[in-house]
């Protein structure tokens, strides 16, 4: 069967795959060394800001700045926006606390949208791990810099980034995190967030077989097919988000995600399509127990409308309680079914090749 490879953990490794994998074994430490680094930094912030506006293109910035406004442990004291290009939001000020983030320090828009901070006299912190950005910006005393070194796949730098980011808005007293003492930026709770990936990565790995492993289920099911991903709460909306972003980038295959109750008003309608095109794809349903009676309601009705349409549907359902846990187990999950599905399509689950032809043509500009 063309599905053996998947428990054949020899050939996994040796299809291009050792380095994402690594990376993948590597991941759940992130969260306490994140959190030293941090704490290795004298930020200095004012007391006075009324808004947020991160700087980032892509993950992991996107990512952590949908987790921090998702996560029903996280209090937001003022509103946080994210900038995805050169040109920031006219309501900039110098009352607006800027943080700008990239892995590489070497994002474009993320670089052109600093100088466009730094020109209307405000401050910002970066976040990276060098590059342009830091070579740049080291010397001068408006930006300040939290530097770490990791070489790892830019979109699976999310734990820095995300460890970071609570850091500067707690301590920026912009943010609480419910049952988290002030001074204390997570404490144990980056201790339970590491044990519960290191245990969910004993199920998920290439030495446990098809029967038993949900990555390598959930990859065969959306072999051949085009995936798209459906969340039904803040917390499974960005992990339908990292579904997306993984099936794209390492298992090379167009997805498509939304949420509940988006997608009952407007979306829902393509699924009138002829049933030839339906049977080109394949939907997962990510369940949060947690979302509430009216969202669960919602999302048994369109499991109903796909019975009835023939469309092809996979449910996963998340129980964690806590919304930070919960979501990185799914991200986590993304990972790994990326992972196994690049291996069915016989495809390198790191190269970016697309990605760096775009950066090359736009520096020839």
């Amino acid at each position: 069967m063309e599905f053996d490879i998947l428990d054949n953990e020899k050939y996994i490794y040796s299809h291009s795959s050792k380095e994402l994998i690594d990376i993948l074994y590597e991941f759940p430490k992130q969260f306490k060394k994140a959190e030293k680094i941090f704490s290795s930094y004298n930020i200095e912030l004012k007391s006075d800001y009324k808004n947020i506006l991160i700087l980032g293109v892509g993950n992991p910035s996107n990512s952590a700045f949908r987790l921090i406004k998702a996560a029903k442990e996280n209090k937001l004291k003022v509103p946080v926006s994210i900038c995805s290009s050169k040109i920031i939001p006219f309501w900039v000020s110098k009352k607006t606390l800027v943080i700008a983030v990239s892995h590489s320090g070497e994002t474009h828009e993320v670089l052109q949208a600093i100088e466009a901070v730094l020109e209307k006299g405000i401050d910002l912190i970066a976040i990276t791990t060098g590059g342009k950005l830091k070579e740049t910006y080291k010397d001068n005393k408006k930006v300040q810099i939290i530097e770490y070194s990791e070489l790892l796949l830019p979109r699976m730098a999310i734990g820095y980034s995300y460890v970071m980011l609570v850091g500067i808005l707690s301590k920026a007293s912009l943010l609480e995190v419910s049952g988290i003492k002030k001074d204390d930026l997570l404490g144990l709770k980056w201790n339970d967030i590491e044990k519960v990936l290191f245990e969910f990565t004993r199920e998920l790995m290439p030495e446990i077989n098809m029967n038993n492993n949900i990555a390598k289920k959930v990859a065969i099911n959306l072999y051949k097919n085009i995936p798209i991903i459906y969340g039904c709460s803040g917390v499974t909306g960005l992990i339908s988000y990292k579904f997306k972003t993984e099936l794209c980038a390492t298992s090379k295959i167009f997805a498509h995600f939304n949420t509940i109750p988006e997608i009952d008003h407007d979306e829902i309608e393509a699924w009138e399509m002829n049933h030839e095109f339906r049977s080109m794809f394949m939907v997962l349903l990510l369940k949060d127990i947690h979302a509430g009676k009216e969202i669960l309601k919602m999302l048994e009705i369109l499991k109903g409308i796909f019975i009835e349409k023939g469309v092809k549907f996979e449910e996963i359902i998340f129980d964690d309680p806590n919304d930070i846990v919960k979501a990185f187990k799914g991200i986590f999950l993304a990972s790994w079914v990326s992972l196994y599905l690049a291996v069915l399509n016989n495809v390198n689950p790191v190269s970016i090749h697309l990605v760096d032809i775009i950066k090359k043509r736009m520096g020839e500009l």
